[in-house]
Parts: C-alpha cells; structure tokens; sequence
C-alpha cells in the first residue's frame, strides 16, 4: 500500500476510535520507515546488479587487451582465476553481513566467469582429452561445491546455482566425454525434469509446513530455466522449427497453470497472493510468444495475430482487477498496448492508427476509473 492509502486508512480508524493519535502517528512512521528501507535495498539490488555486468564486461574488454600475448592455457587460468576471486570476494562480505545484494552479483558473476573458463579451455585441451576431462571434472564440481555452501546462507544463491548448475553439467559432458549437442540437450532435460519433480514433491506432501524459501525459489528459477531447454529441445532433437514455438506456448500455459494453483489452490503452507507476479511475467511473455505463434506457425493475418495477443492482456485485466492485483494490470495494459499499436502500424493507413490507439486509450480509461472506484470502494 502507498503511503497516502495508509494514512487515509490510519486516519479512518483514529475518527472512529479504534486506534489512538500516538498510535497512527508510530504506525505511520513505521511504514515510512519500511517504504524507504525497501526503496533503497531496490536501489542497492539494481546498483549491484549493473556493477556485476560491468565486471564481465571489464574481464572481457582485459582479455581482447591482452588476449594476443597470451596462451590458451593462460587465459583459461585467467578467467576461471577473476572468476574465483569474484566468487571469494562475494562470500566473504556475505560472511560480513554488508552489502548482501552487492554480494549475490559478485557471486553469480563468479560462476558466470568460471564456466566461461570451462568453455573456453576447449582452445587449449580438446573435448575428451586428458586435460577436457580435468577440465569437464571440475566443471561438475563447482555447483557440487557451492550450492551446499549457499543453502547454509541465503536463499537467492541456491536457486541461481541451481539454474547454472544445468549449464556446469553441459559443460562437464561436452568437456569429458565430447557427447553430440543433442545427445546433452536430453540429458540436461532429464536433469531439469528430476530438479522440478523432485522439489515439487516436496512442496505438496505433507512436509510443507517445513518447506523454506530456499526451495520454492529453487523450483521457480527450475521453471523459468524450462524456456530455453525446452526451446533448444523442440530445435535440436525434435527439428520442430518454428514449431518449436507451439512448445515454448505450452511451457508458457503450465507455468501460468502453476502460478494460478499457487494462488487459489494450493495448500495453506504454500499458497501466496505473490504468485501473480508470476502471472504478471507470463503475460509479458504471451507478446513475443503470442506473435510468433500467431503469424509464423498459425499464419494469421494481422488482425488475428493482434485479437490473439489482446485477448490474453484483456484475459489478465480482467483478472488483475478482479483480485487487485496491480502487477498483472500494468502488465496486462502493455500486452493491449502492444496488441493495438501492431494493428494501427501494420495498416498502414493513419485512420487504422489512430482507431486502434483510440480503442486502446478508451479501454485505459475505462481501466482507471475501475481502480478508481476499487479504490474508494
């Protein structure tokens, strides 16, 4: 809630008696207090995270420096060594308690920059030698190594290792045993579906009063990986082709699916209005998903492309108003928005323009005067 909602709330409730001044006055001081520590660990989250990018980008920008006077085998030790001060250095401000987002993209940069260095041995010992297996070995061992160590500290590491962990295991087998793309793609795949078959029977049986944060956020960073490797799946093995989106449609439903069970369905332990951010991306999602299904698998014509897209954003206002669920609204409004502006530019005519952006801003008032009334309501 913002802060003129509570203190109109706060206000409300100390007319009609049923909280004293003082009392709405620490209340309200209290949730200004949260409101501007939540803002500035925001801050420090997208801070840290540019920061993380900018080192892979540093690392990248000494080794095209450098890269000419050195040997293959150097610039191996090179990356997997920036790559393991990073790690060390993020570990060891977490064991310090100060700047923790700061020390989660340290961290994954870390990893990040180890498995570049796995991958690019492969310049200085080839796939299946002596030095590949060394190399794929310690590939495999590094998400063996770490994950233990960031289960015991924080719940956001373990779910960011797990999803690198599929890409270790790629490397390993490409590394050890120089194993056919495809042959790795569906091994990776049964890896994934064990991670999510596994956690998911821990969230539903009837161990769920002691499920922790650290597993649930473990199992929707599994399903989000789900994207490319059942992408790379419906290419590589299946030559699906553009087919290959009709599966990432399908991906996209059961996740919606399991978002919409979490919400409404789920046992108490788990259930969490905090699902529909989840809902919220698979909206976003249904854009590029829901184009490239409509006009390059189904074939439609751009009417029906656009009338496919706007219906899953009007599919999600509908809902998002419904339950007041603003990240679903804004997310839903940009799916319309997106859905109304190809219409008007595929036209190619001022007038479809013009009538499609109109449609929509209509749509967007009518929208506002809703939550308009929500909210006095």
């Amino acid at each position: 809630m913002s802060k003129s909602d509570i203190d109109s709330a706060l206000r409300q409730w100390r007319d009609s008696g049923l909280i004293s001044s003082e009392l709405a006055e620490r209340l309200l001081t209290d949730h200004t207090d949260r409101k501007r520590a939540g803002r500035g660990r925001f801050l420090q989250y997208a801070v840290s995270v540019t920061a993380g990018i900018l080192l892979v980008i540093a690392a990248v920008t000494f080794f095209s420096w450098s890269w000419p006077d050195l040997g293959p085998g150097v610039r191996t030790c090179v990356i997997a060594g920036a790559g393991i001060a990073a790690l060390l250095l993020g570990l060891r401000f977490e064991a310090a308690q100060r700047f923790v987002p700061v020390t989660w993209a340290l961290q994954t940069s870390g990893l990040i920059l180890l498995l570049a260095a796995f991958l690019y041995s492969m310049q200085a010992w080839e796939n299946g030698t002596a030095g590949g297996v060394v190399v794929g070995l310690l590939a495999l061992a590094i998400p063996a190594t770490t994950i233990p160590i960031f289960v015991r500290r924080n719940p956001i590491m373990p779910a960011v290792a797990t999803a690198l962990a599929y890409a270790f295991l790629a490397a390993f087998l490409l590394r050890a045993f120089d194993l056919d793309a495809d042959i790795i793609i569906w091994i990776v795949d049964g890896a994934l579906v064990a991670t999510l078959a596994g956690l998911g029977l821990l969230l539903y049986t009837g161990r769920a009063e002691s499920v922790s944060h650290r597993t649930l956020y473990t199992f929707s960073v599994c399903l989000y990986g789900g994207y490319p490797m059942v992408g790379m799946t419906a290419i590589g093995p299946l030559e699906l082709d553009d087919n290959a989106l009709l599966a990432l449609d399908a991906w996209l439903l059961v996740i919606t699916a399991l978002a919409l069970w979490g919400i409404h369905r789920a046992p108490a332990a788990l259930r969490s209005a905090r699902y529909v951010h989840h809902l919220a991306a698979s909206v976003l999602l249904a854009i590029p998903l829901g184009f490239g299904t409509t006009l390059e698998v189904l074939e439609l014509p751009p009417l029906g492309a656009a009338a496919a897209i706007a219906g899953a954003g009007a599919c999600g206002l509908w809902y998002g108003l419904a339950r007041d669920a603003r990240s679903v609204v804004v997310c839903s409004c940009v799916t319309i928005l997106c859905a109304a502006w190809y219409l008007g530019v595929d036209a190619g005519e001022r007038l479809g323009t013009v009538l499609a952006l109109a449609f929509t801003a209509v749509l967007f008032f009518w929208v506002a005067t809703r939550l308009g009334r929500m909210r006095e309501s």
